[in-house]
């Protein structure tokens, strides 16, 4: 009798480890098969990749240091709504595009055109905003234009981005640089002959500086959209829809428009 209410025992002991073995897979294999989204709101943050340094998009303020800018606060209301705290990370920008893929940063703010190579690589949101690529040289500069006029001629700007590209496909030789400043600063020290930048950006940097020395030589017909790049797959299938979103609810309750106004002076965020 003792036997065989051992062997019951042990009996009963392995189904109940089994079951315990079989319920902590499935937790696991549950916990592992959580997408991209479900992760984020587990940790209760977004990481975002950032320059903070490209004015007024994403740049310090220069009395407390605080980043600011009109994509910090875009990104932080995107953080609101999908009810975790915004983890902003600042890095050169080809490196924020770069930990997009890897999966160093869930996202990246920093005015990120939506472009067709970048489509290939990238699942981009909704556009928030829109503007226009021009040409800046110095307003004693009657050589340069139109962007054909580039051909030939050198430009300042961020590795890896847009403007750098415009820049070759028209025939310039490209200087890398970090900031907006100092992209103007070559242009007006002669050491380059233009910069392609955002003409929002250009329009700032006019009015922040005051300087009459420089002026918008050409613009770009073709509008700029500005979207949130997020790594290709599945697995940010329900981000990008919650993200999207976000930035219709935003768009409609009127906090995209204030927020634009607030760093523009005008309402980018219709086409």
């Amino acid at each position: 009798m003792r036997k065989k209410l051992s062997m019951l025992l042990a009996t009963v002991l392995t189904a109940v480890t089994v079951a315990g073995c079989g319920a902590s897979a499935g937790s696991g294999a549950e916990s592992k098969g959580d997408d991209h989204l479900a992760r984020i709101k587990a940790a209760g943050k977004i990481t975002i990749a950032t320059e903070g340094v490209w004015a007024p998009f994403t740049y310090h303020d220069e009395n407390t240091d605080e980043l600011v800018g009109f994509d910090v606060e875009i990104a932080a209301a995107i953080a609101e709504k999908l009810g975790v705290e915004p983890d902003f990370q600042e890095v050169a920008f080809d490196g924020g595009l770069t930990g997009v893929t890897t999966g160093t940063f869930d996202m990246m703010a920093n005015g990120v055109d939506v472009t067709d190579d970048r489509k290939e690589t990238y699942d981009f949101t909704h556009p928030y905003a829109y503007d226009h690529a021009v040409v800046v040289t110095l307003a004693s500069n009657n050589d340069i234009n139109t962007f054909d006029d580039l051909a030939g001629k050198t430009t300042a700007n961020s590795a890896g981005s847009t403007y750098e590209a415009m820049g070759v496909a028209h025939g310039a030789t490209c200087s890398n640089v970090d900031t907006i400043g100092e992209t103007m600063t070559l242009v007006l020290n002669g050491t380059v002959d233009a910069t392609i930048n955002a003409n929002t950006s250009a329009q700032d940097y006019f009015k922040t500086t005051g300087t009459t020395e420089l002026k918008v030589a050409a613009m770009d017909d073709e509008v700029t959209m500005y979207a949130i790049p997020l790594a290709k797959g599945s697995d940010n299938d329900s981000l990008r829809e919650a993200i999207n979103e976000a930035i219709s609810e935003l768009r409609d309750d009127g906090t995209l428009a204030e927020i634009s106004n607030k760093y523009f002076g005008a309402d980018i965020t219709s086409n």
